[in-house]
């Protein structure tokens, strides 16, 4: 829910003139609806994400047997695994140890962080995940890809939470950078109060 969204159903509910506990009853409920409709957007987006590497499994599968089966027909298949280019890092020892990110679970991008969370933009989520060195975190992240320059990472529905955790209580020696990122996205953040 971005800040503008979030203003207005504030000033709607301060022109209803409600009683102090009847406004806090609907800010709570409001809080609510926000939390529940995150975690659907997270089981939805986990779900989509199973389905195509389900997917992306069978056309493998299918490639294999191709193979073996009607070789005349190989080539005519999209491959499903490539030769690393010019300045790329072969991956294949990451793909024996990570076969399925998805399968497993790390379905969320940082853009799918942001969303989940309520937060209007993916570089603020960016910014605390490498401060929290949340992209480390085997519970919360996979590295899907390294290249030279970056790398490719895929986060757990858990990350949001664990994400959540840490904006509301950021470890200490973060610099003034990092510090400012939290205490912008803490008023951002739907049901916390500025």
């Amino acid at each position: 829910m971005s800040k503008g969204k979030h203003d207005t159903g504030a000033k709607a509910l301060e022109e209803l003139r409600l009683s102090p506990p009847v406004a806090n009853a609907l800010r709570a409920v409001q809080a609510e609806i926000a939390d529940a409709y995150r975690d659907r957007f997270i089981e939805m987006t986990e779900a989509l994400r199973q389905q195509a590497s389900a997917l992306n499994r069978i056309q493998e599968t299918l490639r294999v047997l191709v193979a073996h089966v009607a070789p005349s027909l190989t080539g005519q298949l999209p491959a499903a695994v490539r030769v690393a280019g010019p300045g790329e890092e072969p991956d294949l020892a990451s793909m024996l140890v990570v076969a399925d990110p998805i399968g497993a679970g790390y379905t969320l991008s940082q853009v799918d962080l942001a969303k989940a969370l309520g937060l209007p933009n993916a570089s603020d989520v960016s910014v605390l995940v490498r401060a929290f060195k949340l992209d480390e975190e085997g519970e919360a992240a996979v590295v899907v890809r390294r290249g030279k320059r970056n790398k490719i990472v895929n986060y757990h529905p858990r990350a949001v939470e664990k994400l959540r955790t840490l904006i509301l209580s950021p470890p200490s020696g973060l610099d003034a950078d990092q510090r400012a990122t939290i205490q912008r996205v803490r008023r951002k953040l739907p049901g916390e109060k500025p």
